[in-house]
């Protein structure tokens, strides 16, 4: 059996898992990372690791690498050149080459959320379109295009840096250095601080909390944590809109974490999108969560390989 090997890195582990072009994960593994390690302490660790999952299935033949990371990647040589802060080592370095050499198979690295469109695309929510939109509401907010069924990168590699749209001219600071960016209101960041902001000024009370806090606080019936899920809505129902009145997308997925609040989130979103498209362009429009959850960066990364690696 041909296989990808997808790894997924995040700021203090990566996960790596063996992967079939039908996308079930025969095995997997994941290596604590320490960010401030140096590029071979980072990557090192990894291939020891991909080495011992493929130890275990001797008969099978590893086609593929595929390796997602935040950040902008040159879709050439697979160099990180900035947008990763949070593993700074990996910056001006390409993981691409170094375990495409190591494996002797084709290695792609990708930007983490365009993975994970990929992954719907194969794999997930997006396999009934052909045109769709994904964000990812985690730390920050992420996004990923399907256009004609095709996952789409745009000419550098760059394309679908959706949490950083202007929603609100003149708004709060981004760490983009713009203002008013969407992430700013609705990645799960956001929601963790405007639900603490709500009981701050509802109750007196001051309280840190998760995004998952928030989700969970929501679906049991807490109206902050509701309140908060429907304002997130809004600002992601402008932001969906603007981009069907752009390119005419026949879903609009969401994924992260956060969109595990299921209905609580999608069905404010539902309701929002409306307003902010042409009727025309929202006919027939389907708002969904993404389906691969935990899975979404294993699966992402193998599948954007599999869609790149030569027939």
């Amino acid at each position: 059996m041909e296989l990808a090997a997808g790894i997924d890195f995040g700021g203090t582990s990566a996960k790596i898992g063996l992967v079939s072009r039908e996308g079930r994960i025969l095995d997997r593994a994941a290596v604590t990372m320490d960010p401030r390690e140096s590029f071979e302490g980072i990557v090192a660790p990894v291939e020891l690791a991909l080495r011992g999952l493929l130890g275990r299935h001797p008969k099978e033949r590893l086609s593929t690498i595929g390796i997602g990371t935040p950040g902008f990647i040159d879709k050439g040589e697979g160099l990180l050149i900035g947008g990763c802060e949070n593993i700074p080592s990996l910056q001006g370095r390409s993981v691409q080459q170094q375990l495409a050499g190591a494996f002797s198979v084709p290695a792609y690295a990708e930007n983490d959320a365009t993975s994970a469109a990929a992954g719907e695309l194969a794999f997930g929510a997006g396999r009934r379109f052909s045109h769709f939109v994904l964000i990812t509401l985690g730390t920050a907010i992420g996004g990923g295009l399907v256009l004609g069924g095709q996952v789409y990168r745009g000419s550098r590699g760059f394309a679908a840096e959706i949490g950083h749209l202007c929603v609100s001219p003149g708004g709060l600071w981004c760490n983009c250095g713009s203002r008013g960016c969407f992430e700013q209101y609705a990645s799960g960041t956001a929601i963790a601080r405007v639900y603490a902001e709500k009981v701050h000024k509802r109750t007196g009370a001051m309280e840190a909390v998760t995004p998952k806090d928030v989700v969970a606080r929501a679906r049991a019936g807490d109206l902050s944590a509701v309140d908060t899920l429907e304002e997130a809505a809004a600002w992601i129902a402008q932001a969906f809109g603007s981009l069907l009145n752009i390119l005419d997308l026949e879903a609009c997925i969401v994924g992260g974490g956060v969109s595990e609040a299921g209905d609580v989130l999608i069905d404010p979103i539902r309701r929002r999108l409306p307003d902010h498209c042409w009727r025309q362009i929202h006919d027939g429009v389907e708002v969904l969560a993404a389906e691969l959850h935990n899975d979404a960066g294993i699966l992402g990364a193998a599948a954007q390989a599999w869609e790149r690696l030569p027939a």
